[in-house]
């Protein structure tokens, strides 16, 4: 049983046990203020604990059509990734026991979406909505650009190929969230087609000030996830609020999914120079049991931190590699000192020191050499086992 906060002013104050706030029927804070509250602050959402790459949260719409509904709330990357938002509040329980159901239908749903069509419905959301500015999708993305040194064309892309292949992220939000659908998302591990991923986050409401809302202190708890091994049918039953899910697995599904990319096809797609060198550090990845996820289009490399999966680099075939800027650094822990080594690792690299030195993240493949390659990753291996050794000689 989790005990409410304790408000103390000072050495001497008593304190003060805050009330968390319980959301009833009758009163102004319903779904919609909920989704009007992470629509205005998408920092409340801690999407960083199921997959650092959908961050920064860029809020793009609310009530978004589809044809199985209207989704809540909806996010997107500059690189391109969806994040998909289903609010319930605990006043409703009986919601609970279809919104897992529900928010893969609108995943589906979006994933046949082309890039049009789902700039369309966003702008149809925003004409709907009082509180949304009424932007296409390129208007309100265009500003985040270069803070990772993307075209809008190259977002474009990003962002059909996360489309085509159900690469979401998809949160079901509340204020209270109940035992038996946390049991049921840890059950479900994927969608045949889809490349989603599915967290239960509850938040936490405690205002400050006794008579008012506001200030108001918010702590967001991940209840529930889905971790994902491999694909297969799923069928969910709901008896008496105990939700069961059953998993037909087949070989052929488990390995040949809707938009999964794999090495080869990663290689074959990728600049036949820059190709070995990357063949060459997917074996000492491997070798050295470093995670490397396949996505629709590329892989990002996530090691093990902290019993946490940390992504620190990010390779498309025919696009580009990312680099490790010092804000990365900073959120993912790394100490000064290995960042500085990291920097002077790739520092024959040109193009490599002009886009750190402008915050930018991603370097296209079109201005490496093999060696320039060869340099990046090298340094990033190193940077990878020298936050390893660091997190085991603390713990």
């Amino acid at each position: 049983m989790k005990e409410s906060p304790v408000l103390i002013n000072s050495l001497d104050d008593e304190g003060d046990s805050l009330n968390r706030i319980e959301v009833k029927s009758n009163e102004q804070k319903s779904e919609d203020w909920l989704q009007n509250l992470i629509h205005k602050h998408p920092q409340i959402l801690p999407a960083n604990q199921f997959d650092d790459t959908y961050l920064p949260l860029i809020p793009i719409a609310r009530e978004l059509e589809t044809n199985s509904g209207r989704v809540d709330n909806v996010y997107i990357s500059p690189t391109g990734k969806i994040t998909i938002v289903e609010t319930k509040l605990w006043k409703n329980p009986e919601k609970h026991r279809t919104v897992v159901a529900q928010i893969i239908d609108y995943a589906k749903e979006i994933s046949n979406w082309s890039y049009d069509e789902f700039n369309q419905a966003i702008l149809k959301s925003s004409r709907n909505s009082t509180s949304i500015q009424n932007n296409s999708l390129d208007q309100i993305i265009e500003p985040h650009l270069s803070k990772v040194g993307l075209s809008l064309t190259e977002f474009q892309e990003r962002t059909i190929s996360c489309l085509q292949g159900g690469e979401f992220l998809l949160l079901i939000v509340g204020d209270k969230i109940s035992a038996n659908l946390a049991l049921l998302s840890e059950a479900i591990q994927g969608v045949p087609g889809m490349d989603f991923r599915l967290g239960l986050v509850e938040l936490q409401l405690y205002p400050l000030n006794k008579d008012s809302d506001w200030p108001l202190l918010i702590i967001p708890d991940v209840v529930g996830r889905t971790v994902e091994k491999t694909r297969g049918v799923i069928k969910i039953q709901y008896v008496q609020e105990k939700p069961s899910a059953t998993i037909e697995i087949t070989e052929e599904e488990a390995t040949a999914s809707k938009g999964k990319t794999t090495s080869n096809i990663f290689l074959q797609k990728t600049p036949d120079d820059l190709s070995p060198i990357y063949e060459q550090y997917l074996k000492v990845w491997n070798s050295k049991h470093i995670h490397i996820y396949w996505g629709t289009t590329g892989f990002s490399l996530r090691p093990c931190i902290n019993e946490k999966l940390q992504t620190i680099l990010e390779a498309y075939p025919e696009w580009a590699i990312s680099l490790v800027r010092q804000q990365d650094a900073d959120n993912l822990g790394v100490s000064q000192e290995d960042y500085t080594s990291y920097f002077e690792s790739i520092s024959p690299v040109q193009e490599a020191v002009n886009l750190l030195s402008s915050g930018k993240k991603f370097l296209k493949h079109e201005v490496l050499t093999s060696e320039d390659l060869n340099i990046i990753l090298e340094a990033t291996t190193m940077l990878v086992e020298k936050m390893q050794n660091s997190k085991k000689t603390t713990s």
